[in-house]
């Protein structure tokens, strides 16, 4: 049930990017291989956790040379002469600056690439990597933070001592919030737990590369295709321009195809190395095992509360599972995990301390939600905990502390300044939604409803905050639009549609704006060669809140010409012509009117325009905004459990959010709806596990548990509008808003369903497995007590 207020919903003409997806004639990366002209690469792989790597090469052959039927043997020392380090673009601390992804011979997880098989097609690479040995010395691994962290453990980075890859602090003087705990009349805190978890797009990583003349040309499924020539120049040590960067369609990122990985960039260093044509596609278990993963974090919090529960301290101790290496964010994910925790409420005073720390695993990185999703969580479980400790009504508590819209701007403990929101409107909202769920059957399993208020950061920039926390890329994005002589409409932005549906909704932005149809406007394919350039590609839910800030403003000048020759040919002022239906007119009148197309015309022939216009009808615009957005939203769900089996079960979900000026309705349903399954999926099924040897075990879609087609029921949506006060168009961003809320609210509806272990279920996944050995403990010592 969608219910969008007072709002009135435009006609929908259908998603402009569907024809190609359903009718099958959308080119993937895997279609551009198949068309053929590239050789083909397998990945060659460490097979263990940690050490030093000697040679690759073919069972009693030499390293490099014919490894069977023509396939090709390239390892590390091919590449040892290269640059080859990649800048760390987000620097906590004193963190290192860069990496090296090639010819490292410290081997430090899994699966980390040592080399490159090439061959003429997959089926003979399948068959001769069987033959190619790696000898490598083996070190004891270090698969955990604990283990990281012991006494004496290996030292995974030369400079890193104690595998400590940053260390660093957000928020008040710690003295000052041990002294308001000390004062507090009631003191809440928790360890929790947070499972690995991978990305799983639907279309794994690849990448297809050939030199064009002395220009390294790379197609590659990407969210951030600026992103990648600028790490392969770095590699490489080539000016920017002998590199060019395209995507194809693309099957789904979530954040895992917002950086170059390691496997990529030897591919594609490869070709510029020999000058052949090469190209990789990734297999499942791959995508599972060594595509950069996401959480695996140990937090310590304590909530202080004074006698009418109002949150006089919050601390936090933050450990994160970094991997063997940092990937191009470095360690963001966790500063943004601790710079959101205050969320939607007041703190007196807030003290964050953050440690990403190395291990013998794949890296994590980013993923839907880049830290804010496990804000959400670790909040909003412990206020849920504090509620049962004080005895104090869990939405009550809430209420009690929400930030009020009226105190808007807010700025956090941590430092972030809040635009606008009605918090307190959504948490009601919510609230009523849940009262009209039937009450549920009796029939044996423990019902629990759960909720979860959030804040979204989102629209990240400016360019100026960037640079004050450490980022080293700048927060702008850049449109371009064009309108030709025929009156048809081309913008060109550096962003990446994977999902999202970008021609549509900037199709739109631009159609209200020109008075024009959205199938009028083409969305140029990215493109190095000629899309604008984007520090973030599609990342950081902030599309729409700064590229189409951007476009909307580049709109806005060619509209203007547009309304100043009208104007000059309808004997009228400027600010009097409407753009409707491909023409322009006097508002408000039944007068003389002028097609677009002859304005535009006009404006290419440069002949007799208005003062201040210029030939031709296009414009370019860099959007750096001022603030990051702040969207808001309430989940609030209920779920049954099995205390049987330990099995969970959603029956009823509700979500009220708002995220600034919605552009296309159905798109932001959809973006809702899918980030929900992630979030879920990840509170009760997903976690990518290795064991003490630091070998993964969860290799397959048997292993890895993935959410299926009745996972969720259909959710009710309340979507309400608060316009971003400091963004043209007002658009805030939601493409991680969903997840932010289903993890914290699944998870607390569990502990609500289960109140004599609610103290337990700190670690997720809440899977059958963990649920029904919680509650088997619990009898157990209940039939002890009993029997004593």
């Amino acid at each position: 049930m969608i219910n969008r207020g007072a709002r009135v919903a435009r006609p929908w003409s259908g998603r402009l990017e569907d024809p190609p997806f359903v009718t099958g004639a959308a080119r993937y990366l895997a279609d551009v291989v198949a068309a053929g002209g590239y050789e083909h690469v397998a990945i060659i792989r460490s097979p263990v956790a940690h050490g030093t790597w000697r040679s690759t090469r073919r069972e009693g052959a030499e390293a490099q040379g014919t490894v069977g039927d023509n396939a090709e043997i390239l390892d590390l020392d091919a590449f040892a002469s290269l640059p080859n380090r990649v800048p760390i673009v987000w620097r906590l601390g004193d963190q290192s600056q860069e990496y090296s992804p090639l010819a490292d011979p410290v081997i430090r997880y899994v699966g980390q690439p040592v080399g490159l098989l090439i061959g003429p097609d997959p089926t003979t690479l399948a068959d001769a990597i069987e033959s190619v040995e790696v000898d490598i010395e083996e070190r004891p691994p270090v698969a955990t933070i604990d283990d990281a962290l012991a006494p004496g453990a290996p030292r995974l980075h030369a400079d890193r001592p104690g595998n400590i890859l940053c260390d660093f602090t957000v928020g008040d003087p710690a003295d000052e919030v041990e002294a308001r705990l000390a004062e507090a009349c009631h003191v809440v805190e928790a360890t929790f737990r947070l499972g690995r978890v991978a990305g799983v797009p639907l279309e794994g990583r690849g990448l297809a590369a050939r030199m064009v003349g002395d220009r390294l040309e790379v197609i590659t499924s990407t969210q951030a295709p600026h992103a990648v020539r600028d790490a392969l120049a770095a590699v490489l040590g080539w000016p920017r321009r002998r590199i060019r960067v395209t995507t194809p369609a693309i099957g789904g990122g979530f954040g895992v195809k917002d950086h170059p990985h390691d496997d990529e960039l030897l591919v594609a260093v490869a070709t510029a190395i020999t000058g052949r044509a090469l190209a990789w596609t990734e297999g499942r278990h791959e995508s599972l095992t060594v595509t950069t993963q996401a959480r695996d974090e140990r937090h310590h919090l304590r909530l202080g509360l004074d006698g009418d529960g109002r949150f006089v301290a919050l601390d936090i101790d933050g450990l994160r599972n970094g991997g063997a290496h940092f990937a191009i964010f470095g360690g963001g994910p966790l500063f943004a995990n601790l710079g959101m925790l205050p969320g939607p409420y007041r703190f007196d005073r807030y003290h964050g301390r953050g440690r990403v720390v190395a291990t013998t695993t794949v890296p994590t990185a980013a993923y839907r939600g880049f830290g804010q999703t496990q804000a959400t969580y670790l909040r909003e479980r412990l206020i849920d905990l504090a509620a049962a400790a004080t005895g104090i009504d869990r939405l009550d508590l809430r209420r009690r502390n929400l930030i009020a819209a009226t105190d808007q701007p807010y700025t956090t403990r941590a430092g972030l300044t809040y635009d606008n929101g009605d918090y307190a409107a959504a948490l009601v909202a919510a609230e009523k939604a849940a009262l009209t769920w039937p009450a549920p059957p009796d029939d044996g399993r423990r019902y629990g409803i759960g909720y979860a208020p959030y804040v979204q950061m989102s629209g990240i920039g400016s360019s100026t905050i960037n640079a004050a926390i450490g980022l080293a890329i700048g927060g702008f994005e850049t449109a371009s639009i064009e309108v030709d002589p025929d009156g048809e409409v081309s913008i060109d932005l550096g962003t990446v549609n994977h999902g999202q549906g970008h021609a549509t909704s900037f199709a739109r932005l631009v159609a209200d704006r020109l008075g024009v149809t959205p199938d009028q406007v083409r969305l140029a394919t990215p493109d190095t060669d000629h899309s604008p350039y984007s520090p973030y590609g599609t990342a950081a839910s902030r599309t729409m809140a700064v590229g189409g800030a951007a476009l909307i403003t580049a709109t806005d000048r060619v509209a203007a010409t547009l309304r100043a020759i009208a104007a000059d040919e309808l004997e009228a002022a400027p600010v009097d012509i409407e753009l409707v239906d491909g023409m322009a007119r006097v508002a408000g009148g039944g007068g003389d009117s002028r097609p677009l197309a002859a304005l535009a015309r006009r404006a290419w022939q440069g002949r007799a325009l208005p003062d201040g216009c210029e030939p031709g009808l296009h414009a370019r615009i860099a959007y750096d905004p001022v603030n990051c957005t702040f969207g808001f939203g309430v989940h609030v769900c209920r779920v049954a459990v099995d205390p049987d089996t330990g099995q969970v079960a959603i029956d009823h979900y509700h979500v009220v959010q708002d995220c600034g000026t919605v552009i296309e309705p159905v798109i932001v349903e959809g973006q809702t709806h899918g980030a929900m399954a992630q979030g879920a999926g990840a509170a009760l099924l997903e976690e990518a596990a290795v064991d003490d040897r630091g070998q993964p075990t969860t290799g397959s879609l048997l292993s890895y548990l993935m959410p299926g087609f009745d996972f969720l029921p259909t959710p009710g949506l309340d979507q309400t509008e608060t316009p971003a006060p400091h963004t043209p168009g007002g658009m805030k961003g939601i493409g991680e808003g969903g997840t932010n809320g289903a993890f914290a609210a699944v998870a607390n509806a569990v502990a609500d369903a289960l109140p004599e272990v609610a103290d337990q279920l700190t670690t997720t996944p809440l899977s059958p497995q963990r649920v029904w050995r919680i509650l088997r403990a619990r009898r157990a010592r209940a039939s002890s007590r009993a029997a004593s």
